[in-house]
């Protein structure tokens, strides 16, 4: 071929040159496989250029695969969308050559199945254009030499056959690029919703396969999960760096790189670290956060439903600080019985009324009889004991005692578990930065 083209001197193909060597297109080096689909792309094209051309867009889309298939040694490669590929890409080329407007290069540019097949098996692009040249270079070499035949009047559409095939190509690869792009992306938005999908379910308590859970989790759901809640104080902005920091420190001191993340879309990053063994949970000291941000932690639980509970015991806990309104950790185990009384905020304000009574006011010395109570009920309700913690005198301790069982209408010892639930409520309420009075409570 080097030696036919030594004596081109520059571009004089024309298209009567180039329409002379279309026409002269015929396969004549075996039996062709026509195209089990694009009749009509065959029937265009047989118009054009007649049976000849359609014979050899057969066999050079053959020969071309034979040679991929030379270079590519992948005995799952979809080979039929492949030839359907070649027949499809090959047409277009000849039309185009021919001076007409040929088939637009983005349709079908790359079968659906075809892309699905690329994404689903996670070849890499560069496969697929590496493939893509391997057939282009076959196609140029018969175009060529088929120009060549025709002598010095062949030589001359050499460039435009070379400029037109590469082109070609070319518009084939970004759409190839396009289809892939657009099918994974259809992929992972697919993965996303299964996803998103598995944990509201399983959150829900509904009913899944186990197995199929854990392919869309990717972490074993037949182990041990232990959660964490991460937010911000309302009206606060996240710093992602800070978050993720939480994050990481999190996962390492669970001690296992095995995580789960869903963010939710009122800005609560809920995350599972998961353990073949009952892991360790982090306490407050082992994570370092920062101003406006808030954690929650649950504890281990094991299984699909240790992993819903793990989740409700983190954001409870992250509720709970929230309502405190002030940034740092809260583990679930430190703060549970608080967590159950502040379901319902109102309501947990109308107890602390009914059972405190005056007590409940939101005034230092009532919450100086508070923190005096609450000792007593630490020290099981013995006064030596009750006294020396609060370094008062044992008169003075019992004088208090009497105050307080006025302002409460009862003797201390008299619902006791009814006044010792109020005090962890009324304590969480008072933590409150801005010092807000108990729900209902009216002082």
């Amino acid at each position: 071929m080097h030696s036919a083209l030594q004596g081109y001197a520059g571009p004089v193909s024309t298209a009567d040159s180039m329409q002379k060597v279309l026409l002269a297109l015929d396969w004549e080096a075996g039996p062709v496989l026509a195209p089990s689909r694009g009749t009509e792309e065959a029937e265009h094209l047989r118009r054009v250029l007649g049976d000849a051309a359609v014979r050899w867009v057969s066999g050079a889309a053959e020969q071309s695969i034979a040679a991929l298939q030379l270079r590519v040694h992948d005995a799952l490669a979809p080979w039929p969308l492949i030839r359907m590929f070649a027949h499809h890409a090959l047409t277009s080329t000849l039309l185009q050559l021919a001076g007409g407007d040929g088939l637009p290069a983005a349709a079908e540019a790359i079968d659906r199945e075809l892309a699905e097949d690329i994404v689903a098996r996670d070849i890499p692009f560069s496969t697929v254009t590496t493939a893509l040249r391997v057939m282009q270079r076959e196609w140029l070499s018969l175009l060529i030499g088929a120009a060549l035949r025709l002598g010095p009047e062949g030589v001359g559409v050499v460039p435009a056959l070379a400029t037109s095939v590469a082109g070609t190509m070319d518009a084939w690869i970004g759409a190839a690029t396009d289809a892939i792009v657009e099918e994974r992306r259809r992929v992972d938005l697919a993965e996303q919703f299964r996803f998103r999908s598995t944990i509201e379910s399983l959150m829900a308590a509904e009913p899944l396969d186990v197995e199929s859970a854990t392919r869309s989790l990717r972490v074993p759901l037949n182990c041990w999960h232990v959660g964490c809640a991460i937010g911000t104080l309302p009206g606060a902005l996240a710093d992602r760096r800070a978050l993720e920091a939480i994050v990481q420190s999190f996962a390492r001191t669970v001690g296992s790189e095995r995580t789960v993340r869903y963010e939710s879309s009122t800005g609560t990053v809920h995350l599972w670290v998961t353990s073949d063994r009952m892991p360790r949970t982090p306490r407050a000291e082992d994570l370092t956060v920062r101003a406006a941000l808030l954690v929650g932690i649950g504890e281990p639980h094991p299984g699909a439903a240790g992993f819903r509970r793990t989740f409700l015991e983190a954001s409870d806990a992250l509720r709970l600080a929230s309502c405190l309104g002030r940034n740092g950790v809260i583990s679930y185990s430190d703060a549970a019985l608080a967590i159950v009384l502040s379901q319902d905020e109102e309501r947990a304000g109308w107890f602390v009324q009914h059972e405190l009574r005056e007590l409940g006011g939101d005034n230092p010395e009532m919450a100086d009889m508070r923190a005096t109570l609450r000792t007593f009920f630490d020290t099981r309700m013995r006064i030596a004991p009750a006294a020396e913690r609060l370094f008062l005198h044992r008169n003075t301790l019992i004088n208090r005692l009497e105050r307080i069982q006025g302002l409460l209408g009862h003797g201390v010892a008299e619902r006791s578990a009814e006044t010792q639930a109020a005090l962890v409520l009324a304590e969480l309420f008072t933590q409150s930065p801005s010092g807000r009075p108990l729900p209902g409570n009216g002082s």
